[in-house]
């Protein structure tokens, strides 16, 4: 799983937007004829995207990843600067700059987690069970450890998405969060992601594609572009740059107001 482009596009859309929207299912059933014993398992599916992305050896090398790009988000007429550093086991930091309002700072060192409530205000501490999630988020391998982070993956089908046949996966975390994933059936890359707003619910709160993706460093595969729908607004993420193992100063992700 691409799960740090994910919980990191949904942590930009949080800080710009709030509330849920009514996502339709635009994807197409490829066929009708698959038996569940026809298709491989869930799980299966998922492993096949972590060898899609460079395999788990080739992951589990890195230390460290910044990624330098823009966002745009048209309906709002807004848009800036994403600078995002992280590093094992569990830090991260996010400098959003919004043109005209200022900056988002949102960040964990593995310890304590603090986010800006507001574009231009400072950062906050965050306490409890927001500290733990996003402390937890920040697991720098998650994406390739998917029998970790879901209790559940079912395998639904074989549907089509932008003229591609996918699998859709539902799945089930750790913390109890339901999602909907696309699979390609031939590549195994992740396409798209809707984060459900509630178990039983038809709403999503967040849709998120993955595009582009491009080889870096070391052989690992990234998707280079993220396009997000949240409360019927979109932004588009685009990545200029991905570091693999970057010297990070070593200030980087001290909690703010820290010497």
């Amino acid at each position: 799983m691409s799960n740090h482009k994910l919980k990191l596009t949904l942590a930009i859309a949080a800080a710009l937007l709030s509330g849920h929207t009514a996502a339709q299912d635009e994807e197409k059933k490829a066929t009708t004829s698959h038996a569940s014993a026809d298709l491989p398992d869930g799980f299966a599916v998922l492993e096949k995207h972590v060898e899609a992305i460079g395999g788990v050896e080739a992951n589990m090398k890195i230390k460290g990843v910044q990624m330098i790009g823009s966002f745009d988000m048209p309906a709002m007429g807004v848009g800036g600067s994403v600078d995002i550093k992280m590093a094992a086991p569990d830090k991260r930091v996010m400098i959003i700059g919004v043109e005209g309002f200022g900056q988002i700072n949102q960040g964990t060192d593995g310890k304590v987690a603090w986010t800006t409530q507001m574009p231009g205000t400072p950062p906050t501490m965050l306490e409890g069970e927001a500290a733990e999630e996003q402390i937890e988020d920040a697991d720098f391998y998650s994406r390739v450890k998917p029998r970790e982070e879901y209790t559940s993956a079912e395998n639904i089908g074989v549907f089509t998405h932008n003229d591609v046949k996918v699998y859709k996966i539902k799945l089930v975390d750790t913390r109890g969060n339901h999602s909907e994933a696309l699979y390609e059936v031939e590549s195994g890359l992740l396409r798209k992601q809707a984060i459900k707003s509630a178990p039983e619910s038809a709403n999503y709160s967040s849709v998120t594609e993955f595009n582009d993706y491009r080889e870096v460093d070391g052989g690992l595969k990234m998707p280079f572009e993220l396009v997000v729908s949240a409360q019927e607004m979109g932004q588009t993420i685009t990545f200029k740059g991905i570091k693999i193992d970057p010297e990070f100063a070593d200030d980087a992700f001290d909690a703010p107001g820290t010497l």
